[in-house]
């Protein structure tokens, strides 16, 4: 489910209501009154989930989500405690669900709630905590002991942020939960909303994003670098990682305690980094990878599938590094043969 401290719930609606807002059809009659929304494997009683890929079939029969949208080929996996409300696009009709319900999700700031003062009364700034000039301090925010906040910066509605802390010029953060002695460079953005729409006929739908950042203790963070908040469940960097200037984390990634991410890397949604990894300058992850503890990524290397943990993979896409050398050499190797041929053949003529 949101976190209230950053989102405003406009529910509870009943499942007629839902079924207008999407087109879709209740498997049976009920008067079931939807509190809230969320992911299959974290649903309850009186929430609603969808379901529209054969990858989450698993996921979808041992849900407890008191509704599920679906279409009509995943009906019949729907457990019985649920009701399954069918609908052509399931991914669709639950962006519009959420719409509904968090209907400021996707704006950069409610309209229901204005900044009116630079530092909001019921925020809470610890002993020892410097804040330097034209910092913006929202509502609910609370911040440790012994911080330094430069210049600048904006801290949005709810936001933690724990003891020792060092935000640089101009650093906004939103929808964010951020650890102790943790480094934030100038110019970063942290907690803003995952890039993810739903294609139809009307075009590109924007599907709201309902998480949220999580950055435990120790995490060092470079200048201008992104990172988007989850959709449902959160994006969380660990303990003790360090990033690089400019480097984009995309929603609801995963990244494993104490790894090194280098300058300009960029990783889709939902994948996972295992502690201890390390990717290489300029190294592109697709979307829903796994890379394993302990893997290296050599630099300017296309992740595209899982990785295994442990190794040391380079190229595109990426392969362990042993290989890639062989192929290179290899490659080498045919262009010069080639050229050396053509050069000979060109002499006879």
């Amino acid at each position: 489910m949101a976190d209230p401290r950053f989102f405003d719930n406009a529910g509870p609606f009943t499942l007629a209501r839902i079924a207008g807002l999407t087109g879709g059809k209740p498997a049976r009659d009920t008067d079931l009154t939807i509190a809230d929304l969320c992911a299959l494997d974290s649903a309850g009683p009186g929430l609603l989930s969808y379901c529209e890929s054969v990858k989450f079939r698993a996921a979808l029969e041992r849900t407890k989500a008191g509704a599920v949208l679906v279409g009509e080929a995943f009906a019949a996996s729907v457990p019985s405690a649920a009701v399954a409300i069918i609908c052509a696009q399931p991914a669709l009709a639950f962006a519009k669900v959420a719409g509904a319900f968090y209907p400021d999700a996707g704006l950069i700031w409610p309209k229901s709630k204005p900044p009116v003062q630079r530092i909001a009364p019921t925020s809470q700034v610890g002993k020892g905590t410097v804040i330097a000039p034209d910092v913006f301090i929202g509502e609910g925010v609370e911040i440790g002991n012994d911080c330094v906040i430069g210049p600048g910066a904006v801290i949005g509605r709810g936001v933690q942020i724990g003891h020792n802390a060092q935000l640089g010029a101009h650093v906004s953060i939103s929808h964010s939960l951020i650890g102790d002695r943790c480094t934030i460079h100038a110019g970063t953005r942290i907690g803003q909303d995952g890039f993810s729409y739903v294609s139809g006929a009307a075009g590109h739908f924007k599907v709201p994003q309902l998480g949220r950042v999580i950055i435990q203790d120790d995490v060092e963070i470079g200048a201008n670098a992104a990172i988007d908040r989850g959709a449902l469940g959160d994006t969380v960097i660990g303990e003790g990682t360090k990033l690089d200037n400019m480097v984009h984390i995309a929603h609801n990634n995963r990244i494993g305690r104490r790894c090194i991410i280098v300058a300009q890397v960029g990783i889709a949604g939902s994948s996972e980094i295992g502690d201890f990894a390390v990717l290489g300058g300029q190294v592109g992850v697709g979307d829903h990878v796994k890379i394993g503890a302990g893997t290296f990524v050599a630099g300017k290397s296309g992740v595209t599938r899982n990785l295994e943990a442990g190794k040391v993979y380079a190229g595109y896409p990426a392969h362990p590094i042993e290989q890639w050398r062989r192929e290179v050499g290899t490659l080498a190797r045919l262009t010069k043969a080639s050229r050396s041929k053509n050069e000979r053949d060109a002499g006879k003529d």
